[in-house]
């Protein structure tokens, strides 16, 4: 998709609140190596915006969910390592080699059609994935868990033993029964096996509230570090953790309508007095969801709503009086002393907050500041 960088809709990335972030996950979880998932389009804050933010914020690597992504990092010329979380081609086994990108392994049949790949100029650097109750994917059985550890040092010309991980379906809960289940089959899966380099378990919910019992040294974390806390409030009031994304656009049209006059498709809104709308330019083609008509944005300092269907590349706000063509919206941000915050438009919309970053597109021009 083309970024759109001639019209005023616009998201910026602060490296402030990116480097707040991850300095709030390593207090509280102790950890020494942070790992930040950037997948899907950096969880929609762009995948080069937010991997250039992380790396200079001080992260020692970087989470991604498929070899095109990774691919993409390294033609940015980022060297730090770089671990692909879902499962990859075999047959591409000897890309990620040279490449030096992680692949996570979850069957031994995968190991050994990658070995036939493999020239052995290049070692694959190889993470084992855990199944201990996502019922995503990975190893289930510690037999099977050690026959591939087995076979990745039997064949220590092509392949390097780097890692095992696992991922909780449930970190960010007030009930920890399910969490403490996932961490009662890690260790039995996992203790007395010979230990690799990356040896992590800790999601941001496991990294926030649960750092004395999971291992700590590496963690992989995603939402906390976008500034969003994963328990949504159930279990911490945001340890200090600082927002990353604003989005912003101006207005290109105002114009005074009289009253009875219909506002976009279907005609779900009717102006019931003269009243000044202004046309933005951003709809649901940008990711911003048509479920938001009636969503509160920001003008000037005072909340004004967005009024009408939102369509695929516009929408209409009703305004209190004439503002000039150029006055900025604010969607999400500041704007004097009022806020809108990616949690207030998940509520609205009754979504996660990462579903809706994640639903961003690629056509808003994104930029880095501070």
């Amino acid at each position: 998709m083309v970024e759109a960088i001639t019209r005023p809709t616009e998201m910026t990335i602060s490296l402030a609140a990116v480097k707040n972030n991850i300095e709030v996950v390593k207090a509280t979880s102790g950890a020494d190596k942070v790992f930040l998932a950037v997948k899907s389009n950096g969880y929609g804050h762009g995948l080069h915006t937010m991997a250039e933010a992380a790396v200079a914020g001080g992260v020692y690597g970087l989470a991604v969910a498929i070899i095109d992504e990774a691919l993409a990092l390294r033609h940015q010329r980022l060297t730090v390592p770089i671990l692909i979380l879902g499962i990859s081609p075999a047959e591409y086994a000897e890309l990620m080699a040279v490449q030096h990108i992680m692949a996570t392994v979850v069957s031994i049949d995968w190991l050994k059609i990658a070995e036939q790949h493999l020239s052995g100029e290049q070692r694959l650097p190889v993470t084992l994935g855990l199944d201990t109750g996502m019922g995503r994917i990975g190893f289930r059985e510690r037999a099977e868990v050690a026959e591939a550890i087995a076979f990745v040092q039997a064949h220590a010309d092509k392949f390097e033993y780097v890692g095992l991980c696992t991922h909780f379906a449930e970190s960010d809960s007030s009930d920890t029964r399910y969490f403490e289940k996932q961490l009662k089959r890690w260790h039995a899966l996992t203790d007395g096996l010979p230990k690799p380099e990356y040896y992590h378990v800790a999601n941001s919910g496991a990294a926030l509230y649960h750092p004395n019992e999971v291992p700590h040294e590496v963690i992989r974390v995603g939402t906390v570090i976008y500034g969003i806390e994963p328990s949504r409030g159930e279990l911490a009031d945001g340890h200090d953790l600082m927002p990353v994304l604003s989005l912003r656009s101006q207005m290109n049209f105002v114009k005074k309508l009289p009253a009875g006059e219909g506002i976009s498709y279907s005609h779900i809104y009717t102006t019931s007095e003269d009243e000044w709308i202004g046309t933005v330019p951003i709809g649901y083609g940008d990711g911003w969801l048509r479920s938001l008509t009636g969503f509160n944005v920001i003008v000037d300092g005072q909340y004004v709503p967005i009024v009408g269907q939102i369509a695929m590349d516009q929408l209409m706000i009703r305004l209190p009086h004439e503002y000039p063509l150029g006055t900025t919206v604010t969607f999400i941000g500041v704007d004097g002393d009022l806020e809108n915050t990616v949690e207030d438009v998940a509520q609205y919309a009754k979504l996660a907050p990462w579903e809706i970053t994640t639903g961003f597109h690629e056509r808003i021009h994104r930029i880095l500041v501070d």
